[in-house]
């Protein structure tokens, strides 16, 4: 039966991807099935994001760039260029006024491509940590190191492009001890599509 099974779909399959070729001519079957060749390219200056505290609040409209790399993708058709990014986020903040405590730490992660000068936001993430307490305690301390890591797709054109990740804050509240952005990792994976 199992036999029987796999021939069947087999036999399917097979005159799907006859039917599939012949529509797309021979010349796409040579060159779909050619080896293609992939660029791994890891970021350059990594660089740790410490933002500046004045009397426990965090300062209004920091911006960090993390971590940058360029990757020429000149020799592809239509590339495709795959980013990674990962990094820590440390903080120590304290609320230990009034009935109510909270505690935020809201920041903007924007990856943007550089090419020939002309500088574009390719896309956005929001890291939020929100803490609010409403009963009587003296005080709310959070001391957190958590990861922070974003993938996505980028179709660029043909030429030589630069990869900024940038952090910027955004909300606070609080008082704080330390802000960190750490052990930032941008690295991008290229190929061209047939």
């Amino acid at each position: 039966m199992n036999d029987v099974r796999r021939n069947m779909f087999n036999h399917e399959s097979n005159e799907n991807l006859d039917l599939e070729l012949q529509d797309k001519g021979p010349s796409h079957k040579d060159r779909c099935h050619k080896k293609r060749e992939v660029i791994l390219e890891c970021g350059l200056r990594p660089s740790d994001a410490f933002f500046e505290i004045d009397d426990g609040q965090v300062e209004k409209g920091q911006v960090f760039v993390l971590d940058r790399l360029r990757i020429d993708v000149s020799c592809f058709k239509k590339p495709l260029v795959k980013i990674e990014f990962s990094s820590l986020i440390v903080f120590e903040a304290e609320d230990e006024e009034g009935a109510e405590h909270e505690i935020e730490v809201d920041l903007l992660f924007k990856p943007v491509r550089v090419t020939k000068g002309e500088k574009e936001v390719v896309q956005s993430w929001r890291y939020l940590y929100e803490i609010d307490v409403e009963n009587k305690i003296d005080e709310l301390e959070v001391e957190m190191s958590q990861p922070f890591t974003v993938t996505f797709c980028d179709k660029p054109t043909s030429d030589v492009h630069e990869y900024v990740m940038v952090v910027e804050g955004v909300d606070f509240e609080g008082e704080f001890d330390a802000l960190r952005v750490v052990k930032p990792d941008l690295s991008a994976i290229a190929q061209g599509q047939c």
